[in-house]
């Protein structure tokens, strides 16, 4: 059983979901239709639980992001995209299984300016580490340039498969803006781009490096890459007992101090409260930030509202104290 994670507005994440057996589902296609599946269905639920985009990258068999939970909902959202790109991506390929792999997603908590550069760094140079392309520029597939960050809006049409257009949650067109994270702002200000763009390039040109020191880099071209049959499944090495961080903070060792000791008070009192409710103690209080027993397993009288489908729990943050009563 997982430890349980908190979940509170304005976090910053980096986001990594990997595809079921290492298939290569998420191929980018000729036509552009699997890149616009996920473009649209990240549209549509972006906008619908108010997340922030601010860097994207899908290779064939995993997908990375960094986006900023603004309401402290990040669990709704993963939950109903993942389930769109899924459903989607099963009628386009015809795939009669699961598209991702049961195995919980990684979701790492950035703390500070230093955590988001190095993770957009590491996700926009994912294409270039694994040898596909020589800069993320030219990967056919889902990618953001570091030039669109902070300036590009995202403009989708929706799919042809699997979206009803007589259906009103489906929009014909959607709109993703690629945000500058906030911590770069508050961190560095107006100079906030020229940093990221500094740092982006050195992790890009060190990954280039990396994957021909390795013999990983192998030149060839969009159409070939599009043309792999997505049936084929990844036969690099996969790592195995790897670490799956909860947080990270680029190396500053004071923030890594502050995220652990926040995350130990967290599992003492959310471990406290789960143990009273366990023994029938009336009134308990889950920590801020719960949001498995808060928010998806009490019903909503024993919450006094806050359960999910209630006009509380749609507009209440999730950093409020919610009580069992």
């Amino acid at each position: 059983m997982s430890r349980p994670r908190c979940i509170r507005p304005g976090v910053t994440w980096f986001i990594t979901r990997r595809v079921t057996r290492r298939h290569y589902l998420l191929r980018p296609d000729e036509d552009g239709t699997t890149q616009q599946i996920y473009w649209y269905s990240t549209g549509v639920m972006a906008a619908k639980f108010g997340m922030e985009l601010h860097a994207a990258q899908m290779l064939s068999t995993h997908l990375h992001e960094v986006l900023t939970d603004v309401r402290g909902v990040l669990p709704a959202f993963k939950r109903d995209r993942n389930r769109l790109v899924a459903n989607a991506l099963k009628a386009h390929r015809g795939w009669p299984e699961e598209v991702f792999q049961r195995a919980s997603d990684s979701c790492v908590e950035l703390h500070g300016a230093e955590a988001v550069l190095k993770e957009i760094g590491y996700t926009l140079a994912n294409v270039v580490d694994a040898g596909l392309v020589d800069d993320p520029d030219d990967w056919p597939g889902v990618t953001v340039s570091v030039n669109d960050i902070g300036q590009r809006v995202i403009e989708v049409e929706r799919p042809s498969v699997y979206f009803d257009p007589n259906n009103p949650n489906w929009p014909e067109r959607v709109t993703i803006p690629i945000t500058m994270p906030p911590a770069l702002i508050e961190a560095f200000g107006a100079r906030a781009k020229e940093v990221l763009v500094s740092s982006v390039r050195e992790a890009i040109a060190s990954a280039r490096a990396a994957a021909r020191s390795a013999g990983r880099f192998v030149k060839t071209s969009a159409a070939k890459l599009c043309r792999i049959p997505f049936t084929r499944r990844a036969n690099s090495p996969s790592p195995i007992g790897a670490r799956n961080p909860t947080f990270a903070t680029g190396g500053n060792a004071e923030a890594a101090k502050r995220a652990r000791a926040e995350r130990k008070q967290f599992h003492e009192l959310y471990r406290r409260a789960l143990d009273a409710l366990k023994k029938g103690i009336a009134g308990v209080s889950f920590p801020p930030g719960t949001w498995r027993w808060a928010r998806e397993l009490l019903p909503g009288w024993l919450l006094g509202g806050a359960a999910v489908g209630s006009e509380r729990h749609r507009h209440d943050e999730v950093g409020t104290q919610t009580s069992a009563a």
